[in-house]
């Protein structure tokens, strides 16, 4: 399970999901650096909007691009 912000609104009960794995601070130059995935996710309810925090978890492939449904609001 994941959280991430949904960054985008699709097509009818399609999301994409901006997840944050990791920020750390590079040693020499002691800049942060974060690395980040985007993730395409199922809502079929069409209940959550661009800005909303939400736990996204994994499941068999609903279709090409898209395995991951929206869990809950966190």
């Amino acid at each position: 399970m994941l959280v991430g912000t949904i960054i985008k609104d699709l097509l009818m009960g399609t999301k994409k999901v901006l997840v944050i794995r990791r920020t750390k601070q590079f040693k020499r130059y002691k800049k942060i650096v974060t690395r980040t995935k985007k993730y395409l996710v199922s809502d079929k309810d069409n209940r959550f909007r661009v800005g909303s925090k939400v736990l996204i978890r994994n499941c068999s492939p609903i279709s090409k691009c898209k395995s991951w449904f929206i869990v809950k609001m966190v």
